[in-house]
């Protein structure tokens, strides 16, 4: 489970940033052509921008990023 934790924290450290500016891209643009912006969606959209994250840590990035959103609200 400690290595997890690690693992989960320098990705986060390593690609949090960069996953999320092209999270609030995907984000703007779906608002911009009024499409619902699903997860399916923006997992695609930053794979794109980031293609050697897996699916997987991509979408755990996405949730850590609208958690913290959440947490400050």
């Amino acid at each position: 489970m400690g290595k997890v934790n690690e693992y989960s924290l320098q990705l986060l450290e390593d690609w949090g940033d960069l996953v999320d500016i092209h999270y609030t891209q995907f984000l703007e643009v779906a608002f911009f052509l009024k499409v619902p912006a699903t997860q399916e969606m923006a997992k695609a959209f930053v794979k794109k921008k980031i293609p050697g994250l897996a699916d997987s840590e991509i979408l755990f990035l996405i949730n850590e990023i609208i958690d913290g959103y959440h947490d400050t609200l």
